[in-house]
């Protein structure tokens, strides 16, 4: 295995793919939105989500002023917006506009969520953490839209025969699965060296 001690060449992408989510902010009559691959869940009590963003960005200052922010997050076939989103600036052009974006209105806060996206969060900052070159933004997840027919109706988990979800690979590539694992505890089977573990893999079709 090589060792790379030049942290700037060999660069933060070797743990990816990630799911790359679209933040969106409104400040007054300014809308914008970006894509945003580093983002985390952090708390379940209280539900709290947090996203990187640079203080370069046009969204930064918008989110400063506001307060709050959306999380949405989009399916394999829409990621040509995404990386456009991420790619341009809000400085420059009214995305939505511009890509003819469509919102719908959230419940709890001003700023809308994606009408494509199958699930987004409404969130209130509550916390921000400087990190080096981006800020961590924390917020309260006040309500989650989703698209039911995608998800576990008990567990709420994806379901994957249903939708393909967009995966960042770094320097706009994206992945879309073609197959999933499902590992079950306490079976007889045995996988590997390890007694008790059931993996099946099945082919999305």
């Amino acid at each position: 295995m090589k060792i790379e001690k030049d942290i700037d060449k060999a660069g933060f992408y070797h743990y990816y793919p990630v799911v790359p989510a679209v933040v969106v902010v409104k400040s007054g009559g300014e809308l914008d939105a970006l894509a945003c691959a580093w983002h985390i869940a952090l708390s379940f009590d209280p539900p709290l989500f947090a996203v990187a963003i640079s203080p370069k960005r046009y969204s930064y200052r918008l989110l400063k002023k506001s307060k709050e922010f959306t999380v949405n997050f989009l399916t394999f076939d829409k990621i040509g917006i995404i990386a456009t989103l991420g790619r341009t600036s809000g400085r420059e052009i009214d995305k939505f506009s511009t890509y003819k974006i469509k919102t719908t209105a959230s419940s709890e806060i001003e700023t809308p969520v994606l009408k494509d996206a199958y699930a987004a969060y409404e969130c209130r900052l509550v916390k921000q953490y400087r990190t080096g070159d981006h800020v961590l933004f924390v917020g309260e997840v006040l309500a989650v839209h989703y698209k039911t027919r995608f998800f576990d109706k008990k567990r709420k988990t994806p379901i994957m025969k249903s939708f393909t979800p967009a995966l960042y690979l770094g320097s706009d590539h994206y992945l879309g699965i073609k197959s999933f694992g499902e590992i079950k505890y306490g079976k007889e089977e045995v996988f590997g060296k390890e007694k008790g573990i059931k993996v099946t893999q099945k082919k999305l079709e």
